[in-house]
């Protein structure tokens, strides 16, 4: 085991506790939703990474509302730039054709990709958005984790987190991880732009309270592979089909009491109560899939 491993084990259980998500809900609710007030949400959702990830930062952050058209080019973009001046935007537009891995985030949503995924590891430093673009802000490493809006094709929240030539070590921390931290974030940033009801956002939050990293994974697996039965979605997960079993077994009854559903106690309640509470895990996508190649038409 990994001294990163035992570092980072509990990470995502303490994030998901409910003082910590009550903390961030608190936050997204009384942070102004003005260009300051989103800056400093975007520095409180640094902090908090910090804080669960020890000696996992970042040194930039862009966190866009990214429209795309028909041809999947962008055209419409809103970013919130931490730490990094308005102008970014401005060059990032004059050089979107060099961007390879934004293509591959819209494809696969809720998955978190760095460069390593278009270009070999060697050669980053080269690659022309590196040398055209971030390298003068400073930028030599980037991961990204884009989701798509609920109801749309092709309308993202995306994060990109980015760090400095001396930030060398974090391009293999473990990207599912990041996912996992980034989602709660993300459902915030829904909720400050509208997307989400206040009602609903604690909801989605009371039902990710107290969840393990296994649990969430194993769950988000169960959401988004309704085609697989227990044992296929149970060998993608690398678990046996009674631990897959045994853990929604555990969510659906603390599901049933966390919402007071009323349920015939001459009948054992079905898993599918899961599917309805737990629909908006359908953003983090299926972390066990191949990715999908890059989409280059939306038409018909």
């Amino acid at each position: 085991m990994s001294g990163s491993y035992r570092q980072f084990k509990n990470s995502i259980k303490n994030l998901l506790k409910r003082e910590s998500l009550d903390e961030i809900l608190a936050m997204g609710k009384s942070t102004p939703r003005t260009k300051d007030g989103n800056l400093e949400f975007s520095a409180f959702q640094n902090e908090v990474f910090e804080r669960i990830f020890p000696d996992f930062t970042y040194e930039f952050c862009t966190t866009s509302q990214i429209k795309l058209s028909e041809k999947s080019k962008i055209i419409d973009l809103v970013t919130v730039n931490w730490n990094l001046p308005d102008d970014v935007v401005v060059s990032y537009m004059q050089n979107e054709h060099l961007d390879d891995l934004s293509p591959l985030v819209y494809a696969n949503p809720g998955r978190a990709l760095n460069y390593t995924h278009v270009c070999r590891s060697e050669r980053l430093e080269d690659h022309p958005i590196f040398i055209k673009h971030l390298h003068k802000y400073g930028v030599h490493h980037a991961i990204s984790v884009g989701f798509l809006y609920p109801g749309h094709e092709s309308t993202f929240l995306s994060f990109d987190y980015l760090g400095d030539a001396a930030n060398a070590d974090w391009i293999s921390f473990d990207h599912t991880k990041i996912e996992l931290a980034s989602f709660p974030f993300a459902l915030v940033w829904l909720f400050r732009a509208e997307v989400f009801d206040e009602v609903r956002l604690k909801k989605m939050f009371l039902l990710l309270s107290g969840m393990t990293e296994n649990r969430l994974l194993n769950l988000r697996k169960y959401i988004n592979s309704p085609l697989q039965n227990f044992d296929q979605q149970a060998t993608d997960l690398g678990i046996k089909a009674s631990t897959l079993k045994d853990d929604l077994a555990m969510i659906r009854d603390r599901t049933i009491l966390r919402l007071n559903i009323r349920t015939d106690p001459g009948r054992n309640t079905p898993t599918r109560l899961l599917d309805q509470h737990y629909a908006f895990l359908t953003l983090l996508g299926d972390h066990t899939a191949e990715l999908n190649p890059p989409r280059h038409d939306l038409s018909f």
